[in-house]
């Protein structure tokens, strides 16, 4: 046919293969157009990260759980399930070797003799005859009881202030001695002025040629003995003031060591009772479980006596009396912790309650821990609207329900998202050039 066109030929190449230039140039138009919006969207447009944890859900007052420390039987089961209880009541005893009635009789004993420190008084554990079944206890006992009877031997031997009295009688001696011999001595002066005036007399004879020279010699030593023997009798009261006060200084030393012994005596009894106080503390850490709050006891496990348990068992949980304030703890994991704040919205799923069923509850960020322990961060999620969850359904509340808890991170720009890793590459790329 004459009408066909030659495909092949160049005139039809050249149209074929030239593109107009306005499709080129609305093109990239339409390129450029689309990019800049794609940019500017990603500024203005921002949403929030979201990090999940588990959590647990509770009160402010956590309940108390009892852990048996000690593998035995609950020999005396002392409540019931549900019982309300008071802080320091005893629940139950874990069979041991000792007698528990016998350690609570001990105790008692023990807070009667705090008052012996004060003065001399013996030291009276008023069923010390008492054949006390202590059984890990009983070697510290048995040393506290040693240590209270030394210290009644020492009180009863009375031996310084028998050895007082006895040194306060020779000094009363030797006072009486002592003036006595002033006696004398006061004596011995009179005789010694009136031996002094006759020699005195006798020299002024024997001047004049009155009296021969034997006799004023006879004189001269009459003065002489009395001037000695009255010197002689002031040495011996010299003598004995030194012994008075020699016994002045052993009374003196005596007290002093009756004191120290009395001191250390005291000192071993509170070694020991402290020791034995401390005994009997871990005695019942380990095999009575008491409570250590106010509120009501909860059965786990184990629901009468003769029950076995083994260490490590959680025996009883004591729920307390004014958990009214319920929040939900978090364990936060250490990737993207720096992200979390205060105040932050959490939504809460707990496993009990399928979210997709009965909801989600909703809190906020109350506090967080400063130091993590092991891996995690401590966080307390306070609720915003009670056990209420997003579809207005009531939940009821049971301590240490799971579930896991979502938090809103705040938002950030899609940009920033995008070239936050190009930036990180960046600077990574720059530091090891």
């Amino acid at each position: 046919m004459s009408d066909n066109i030659e495909l092949r030929s160049e005139s039809v190449q050249e149209i074929l293969g030239k593109m107009p230039s306005w499709i080129v140039r609305v093109g990239s138009g339409l390129v450029f157009l689309v990019v800049l919006v794609l940019v500017v969207g990603s500024w203005f447009f921002s949403y929030p990260e979201i990090i999940e944890s588990k959590l647990v859900l509770t009160t402010q007052n956590p309940p108390a759980e009892l852990i048996a420390r000690a593998n035995g039987k609950i020999v005396d089961l002392k409540v019931v399930d549900k019982q309300k209880i008071k802080a320091g009541d005893l629940l139950a005893v874990i069979e041991n070797s000792a007698d528990f009635e016998d350690m609570f009789l001990l105790r008692d004993e023990l807070k009667k003799t705090s008052s012996f420190l004060i003065d001399d008084k013996k030291i009276n554990i008023v069923s010390s005859n008492k054949s006390y079944r202590l059984g890990e206890v009983q070697t510290p006992f048995n040393t506290y009881l040693k240590s209270c009877a030394d210290y009644n031997r020492f009180i009863e031997l009375q031996y310084h202030k028998k050895k007082k009295a006895s040194l306060l009688q020779k000094k009363s001696n030797y006072r009486m001695y002592y003036n006595r011999q002033y006696r004398q001595r006061n004596i011995l002066e009179k005789e010694l002025s009136i031996t002094y005036k006759e020699f005195n007399r006798d020299s002024l004879l024997y001047s004049r040629g009155v009296i021969s020279k034997s006799a004023y010699q006879q004189s001269e030593k009459n003065y002489l003995q009395q001037s000695y023997t009255f010197h002689g009798s002031r040495s011996t009261l010299s003598a004995t003031q030194i012994e008075i006060n020699e016994l002045d200084q052993d009374i003196i030393d005596l007290d002093l060591d009756k004191e120290k012994q009395r001191k250390e005596l005291q000192d071993v009894i509170i070694q020991t009772n402290d020791n034995l106080i401390a005994q009997m503390d871990i005695w019942e850490q380990n095999y009575l479980l008491k409570s250590p709050i106010d509120g009501s006891v909860s059965f786990n496990s184990f629901w009468s006596a003769n029950q076995n348990v083994k260490q490590g068992d959680k025996v009883f949980t004591v729920i307390p009396s004014d958990s009214t304030r319920i929040i939900a703890r978090v364990e936060l994991g250490m990737n993207r912790s720096g992200k979390v704040k205060l105040g932050q919205r959490v939504n809460i799923k707990l496993n009990n309650y399928p979210y997709m069923e009965f909801g989600m509850l909703e809190g906020r960020i109350r506090s967080i821990s400063q130091v993590p322990e092991g891996d995690n961060y401590s966080l307390d999620v306070e609720l915003s609207n009670g056990l209420i969850t997003s579809y207005g359904i009531k939940l009821k509340f049971a301590q240490k329900i799971e579930g896991v808890a979502e938090i809103i991170t705040e938002d950030q720009r899609l940009l920033q998202r995008i070239f936050n890793p190009l930036k990180a590459l960046l600077k990574e790329h720059v530091v090891k050039d």
